[in-house]
């Protein structure tokens, strides 16, 4: 329940833009509008206001909430959490004492790939958001495909945040497509308002960002999941990795391993 609500809501609109970008199933586009994993199950985990903001605290609940709904339901666990948000990374002693990087970590120890938005301040170096600087997690930047089938004029996104991160680490891991991304438009909301003109038709919107990226890598990592169940987090993150369309001789901190690639990595899809 929230805010005394027991029926999924969206108030804000990023959030099922983000749904979206996993599953939508393109049913009002003829299947031109559908996302990567269109027969995933997904649980909405609401943890930020009708404008967009949150405290710390309300998104670490929302992470040790999935952890604990894999204890009590260990026969259909979360597989996955997609986390399109963060914050600027403070500089601790090292990652680990930030408190949301703590907090992803445990969830990926459980046995949950997380997959992270690396934030949106770039194109300047050091512009990795929390919690997207830990080690572990699948941190995910954007790539604009200049809205070509073409990957040969492919570029990063310039907002796409670089690494290094401030702990000195090489990231983001991957990056995916996040330009001018059309999914699906939660109607009077908050979004929606604010930005009549990203309308596609009545039923999609069109928005970028590392946030749209994200859930794009996380329908491809359930794609992964559903011909491998047993893998563990890090064994599919390599596969991410390994699978990705290089960028000859270009910065890891800025292209991560590269764009991702669902043909490489998922035989026979």
């Amino acid at each position: 329940m929230v805010n005394q609500k027991t029926e999924p809501y969206d108030d804000n609109g990023h959030g099922t833009h983000c749904a979206g970008d996993v599953a939508s199933s393109g049913a009002s586009s003829s299947g031109r509008y559908r996302g990567p994993a269109p027969e995933a199950n997904l649980i909405g985990v609401k943890v930020l206001n009708k404008q967009g903001s949150g405290t710390l605290a309300d998104i670490i609940e929302g992470v040790e909430w999935c952890i604990q709904y894999n204890e009590d339901n260990p026969d259909e666990p979360i597989d996955i959490i997609s986390m399109s948000l963060g914050g600027d990374a403070l500089r601790y002693d090292n990652e680990l004492e930030d408190p949301l990087v703590k907090a992803v970590e445990e969830a990926w120890n459980a046995g949950i790939v997380v997959c992270v938005a690396a934030g949106n301040s770039g194109p300047d170096q050091q512009t990795i958001s929390s919690p997207g600087v830990s080690e572990k997690v699948i941190t995910v930047g954007a790539f604009d495909d200049n809205n070509t089938g073409s990957s040969e004029d492919d570029t990063v996104a310039s907002f796409s945040s670089r690494g290094p991160t401030v702990y000195g680490k090489e990231k983001p891991d991957i990056v995916a497509p996040g330009v001018n991304i059309i999914s699906l438009r939660s109607p009077n909301s908050y979004i929606d308002k604010l930005q009549k003109s990203s309308r596609v038709g009545s039923q999609y919107f069109t928005m970028s960002g590392t946030s749209m990226a994200t859930p794009i890598c996380a329908g491809i990592a359930a794609l992964i999941l559903q011909q491998n169940p047993d893998l563990t987090p890090d064994e599919v993150k390599e596969l991410l990795k390994n699978g990705a369309d290089k960028w000859t001789g270009e910065d890891p901190n800025i292209y991560g391993a590269g764009a991702i690639n669902a043909e490489k990595v998922i035989p026979g899809e």
